[in-house]
């Protein structure tokens, strides 16, 4: 079949080779008959096809294309740090940190402190020896004095300038009045049998103590405690009564000081026989208005002063000591049948006999204001009194303690204790406990009750029971197996303590046990109260000292009076008789510490005097210093 002729496109029209495909559907075109061509050359059968016409791309116009990137920078290579010089940068910042609390923690919150001098004592210790007794194991401590040391480079004892402090261990006198004396047993103790002695050095001059040059004894001398105070607690906390407080003295303002707080703003404070009375703010200046203070258990506990104690029993009862004395137990049965020759005393009544009574003998230096850290007990033994800034008085406030083990079918236990004029009585037996009144002047039978019978179960035969009856600031206290069973506080005021007279003097105590069968009685143990003396002058004064008895002081809005524990060594209120004149524009008075100078309240004894590295050794290079930390006297303040 023969396709009809189309009419031929014109030449312009025509393509020029195969089919573009622009992806839209196109007319389908007409048939157009292949031109003529001539003959070629015959191709073998086996020759491979030609290979197909070139597609021929339209040109297209040139279009800029961007560079190519260039390439990525490459990080410079990490410093690798040295790690040694790591933890020395860690641990320098850690330092600046903990120096910066430390020093924000010291100025705002809590700041240590070191206890120089003895006033304080034995609640707080300044720079003292350690002293045991070689004849009845008791021990204590006694007082290092600081204003003369020892100077390697001249060999002689100087006197050391004012505030000095403990520049070497080694180097403090150990013959400060004497030898030491235990106030105990009061047996006279060598120099070389104290614990930490060091010998004697050969001084070439030793006249600022007005000695002689020769042969001086050393011992090793302990730091005073070291004590945490707690800073800016009165700026939240009024002050309290009895707090140990720290402050800038008042009479130059350059020290800091240590005292017991005593009166409060607006007060009256005045001393008679070794006790305070305060009288309230707008009160009238009247010893009528003056009422006693009374100390709370917690401070009372810790104030307790040794007077005696049976347990630590001299091993040479009734022989000649090197001074020439001879010891005797003062407790002193008054009825046959007590062995008192030993640490328990026993009591087995004759036949005929019931009760038998034991009293303690207050011979000097007994029961007196005397205290072994201050080893003032040499100032009774053959020594005039007079010239004493402070009175040797006796104390009437007292404890007394013991283990009684009754072999009684129905025992009883009688404890009396006091001057004449304060002077009670506890009993204890089948029917309870009664607190009687010794009557002032008369015999100790002529009582009269004031508390009691409380319904306290009765001691039992052949069982131990431990027994304290105190007589303190006017009230009498009875426990029994550490519970407090009867307490009794005497209404007491000024004008009844001045109306006594004079009837603290020594050896005026009434101390009495008495048991109602066989008996006895082991870890029995006298101890005495704080007795705050008298400022005396000699010659006297013609100004009367602070506080004392007729001569009252009472505080301003924001003023304080503060004492020392250690009443008969300590610089406190009763004896700042002046003020420096350039705080005189500050309105500050004598006697006085204002506000403004409180520093804080005194509240633990974190490093108290520790043990030397080798005791009762001196090696070349080894050091003598006492920095084995005593753990076990670590304490509260109270």
């Amino acid at each position: 079949m023969t396709m009809p002729p189309n009419d031929p496109a014109p030449e312009s029209e025509q393509p020029k080779g195969p089919w573009l495909y622009s992806g839209a559907k196109q007319p389908t075109p007409a048939y157009v008959p292949p031109p003529a061509t001539p003959a070629t050359p015959t191709t073998p059968a086996n020759a491979p096809p030609p290979p197909p016409p070139t597609a021929q791309v339209p040109a297209t116009p040139p279009t800029s294309v961007p560079p190519p990137p260039p390439p990525a920078r490459k990080p410079p290579p990490e410093k690798k740090q040295d790690p040694s010089l790591a933890g020395i940068v860690d641990t320098i910042e850690a330092i600046i940190i903990a120096l910066i609390l430390a020093l924000t923690f010291r100025a705002f919150i809590v700041e240590a402190f070191v206890i120089p001098t003895g006033s304080m004592a034995p609640t707080l210790l300044g720079a003292h020896f350690k002293v045991i007794c070689p004849v009845c194991g008791y021990e204590f401590d006694r007082n290092a004095d600081l204003n003369y040391q020892y100077d390697p480079a001249t060999n002689q004892i100087v006197k050391a300038p004012p505030r000095s402090e403990l520049a070497s261990n080694t180097d403090i006198p150990a013959d400060d009045k004497g030898l030491p004396i235990c106030p105990n047993c009061l047996s006279v103790i060598p120099y070389d049998a104290m614990p930490q002695y060091l010998g004697t050095h050969a001084v070439t001059q030793d006249a600022n103590r007005g000695k002689m040059p020769g042969l001086v004894p050393f011992a090793l001398a302990n730091n005073g405690d070291r004590i945490l105070v707690l800073k800016y607690l009165y700026s939240l906390l009024p002050p309290k009564r009895w707090d140990v407080i720290v402050f800038k003295e008042p009479l130059k303002a350059e020290d800091n000081y240590i005292k017991r707080l005593i009166g409060l703003p607006g007060e009256t404070v005045e001393i008679v026989h070794g006790d305070v009375y305060i009288g309230p703010p707008g009160a009238p200046n009247d010893p009528a208005a003056r009422q006693i203070a009374r100390k709370p258990p917690s401070v009372q506990n810790a104030v307790w002063q040794l007077v005696y104690d049976n347990d630590f029993y001299p091993s040479d009862e009734g022989k000649p000591r090197i001074d020439g004395s001879v010891w005797t137990n003062p407790w002193h049965g008054e009825t046959p049948g007590w062995d008192i020759h030993s640490p328990i005393l026993t009591f087995a009544p004759p036949d005929g006999q019931n009760g038998g009574s034991l009293h303690f003998v207050a011979r000097t230096p007994y029961g007196l204001n005397l205290l072994g850290y201050n080893n003032d007990i040499v100032d009774v033994r053959g020594a005039a009194w007079s010239g004493q800034t402070a009175p040797i008085m006796a104390v009437g406030d007292l404890h007394l303690e013991t283990t009684w083990t009754p072999a009684d079918d129905k025992p009883t236990i009688d404890l009396t204790l006091g001057l004449p004029a304060n002077c009670f009585k506890a009993h204890w037996g089948p029917d309870g406990v009664t607190i009687f009144r010794v009557h002032p002047g008369l015999n100790a039978d002529a009582v009269h009750p004031v508390a009691g019978p409380l319904p306290v179960p009765p001691p039992l035969k052949n069982k131990p029971v431990h027994v304290v009856f105190e007589n303190v600031d006017r009230s009498a206290r009875l426990f029994i197996d550490g519970k407090l069973v009867a307490n009794y506080e005497l209404p007491w005021s000024a004008a009844d303590a001045l109306h006594d007279g004079e009837r603290d003097l020594p050896g005026s105590q009434v101390i009495r046990i008495e048991v109602s069968g066989a008996s006895t009685l082991s870890h029995l143990k006298l101890l005495r109260d704080l007795y705050y003396t008298q400022s005396v002058d000699y010659p006297p004064s013609p100004n009367p000292r602070t506080a004392n008895a007729g001569n009252p002081l009472t505080l301003g809005p924001d003023e304080f009076f503060p004492l020392g524990d250690n009443s008969r060594e300590s610089s406190d209120g009763r004896y700042w008789s002046e003020v420096y004149p350039a705080l005189d524009d500050l309105g500050t008075r004598e006697g006085i510490v204002p506000r403004r100078y409180l520093l804080g309240k005194a509240f633990f004894v974190y490093w108290p005097a520790g043990y030397p590295v080798l005791n009762n050794l001196s090696l070349p290079g080894v050091p003598t210093l006492p920095i084995i930390p005593n753990t076990g006297d670590m304490r509260l303040i109270r």
